[in-house]
């Protein structure tokens, strides 16, 4: 079995991480790459870190279809099923094919002349400037609506419990597929978070009189946008496939991690 590792250099336990990630390939008879090339021979992608981790190694992926197995070092780890000081029994379950794999929708972001893959989600917002933005939104080339507040995310299921959800839209399976659109703070009591078909083509274009606007994707590029500037989402034909843990469920992961519903049971 050959394994690439993408991590986080910051994370203060990384380094002994990766010692006994070594330690366990080599006793085990598996093959680890470190900072190397990804190619189709990979059979498992790890993600040593955070949310951000995980989604850094989505991008790395790329077009191949290795399953991503994401080893929380700290903090929530909503993403990162696995928590670090049971790496091995993770590492002995994933050998043991003891996980079960889920196949998570992407966005294909496209903006000026660039594409951006998104597994979380894009933002529209001005940054530090606070002052209202106007967001045309078209769906299939039909006008939509404008969107006229801070700011705007374009979401998966996925990203549903991220900026999203503190934005006020709607909790989704990630197994669901679907585009969200959150509106950041409106300026109008009828603009609410909206649930759009994924084959639809959703287009936002920046309106006139704002100051710069920048498009963030899934926290990692950012691009700066002028007025008239069009940037258009539509769902990737493949997939991101997450591996989780055989006995965890999403509710499971949303009543531990994020405490929803505030009571074990009724």
């Amino acid at each position: 079995m050959k394994i690439a590792v993408v991590y986080n250099k910051n994370k203060p336990n990384a380094t002994e991480i990766l010692e006994r990630l070594e330690r366990w390939t080599k006793d085990n008879g598996h093959e680890l790459l470190i900072s190397s090339p990804l190619d189709e021979s990979v059979d498992f992608l790890l993600a040593l870190g955070g949310d951000g981790t995980m989604l850094r190694a989505v991008r790395e992926a790329g077009e191949l279809e290795a399953p991503i197995m994401g080893i929380n070092l700290g903090g929530l780890g909503f993403l990162t099923a696995f928590h670090s000081a049971d790496l091995e029994q993770a590492l002995d379950d994933l050998s043991r094919r003891r996980v079960r794999i889920e196949e998570r929708m992407l966005l294909c972001v496209k903006c000026k002349d660039e594409e951006f893959f998104a597994l979380n989600d894009a933002t529209f917002n001005v940054g530090s400037e606070a002052r209202v933005i106007e967001l045309s939104t078209y769906l299939n080339g039909e006008f939509l609506t404008r969107f006229t507040g801070d700011g705007l995310i374009v979401s998966t299921p996925t990203g549903s419990t991220a900026y999203s959800l503190a934005a006020g839209g709607p909790i989704l399976d990630p197994r669901l597929e679907a585009i969200i659109l959150t509106p950041i703070c409106p300026h109008t009591l009828s603009a609410r978070p909206m649930l759009v078909p994924p084959n639809y083509t959703v287009t936002v274009k920046v309106g006139s009189k704002n100051p710069p606007v920048t498009l963030t994707t899934d926290g990692q590029e950012r691009r700066q946008l002028e007025t008239g500037e069009k940037v258009t989402f539509s769902k990737v034909k493949r997939h991101a496939r997450i591996i989780m843990p055989q006995d965890v469920s999403f509710f499971q992961i949303l009543r531990h991690k994020m405490r929803w519903g505030g009571r074990p049971d009724a």
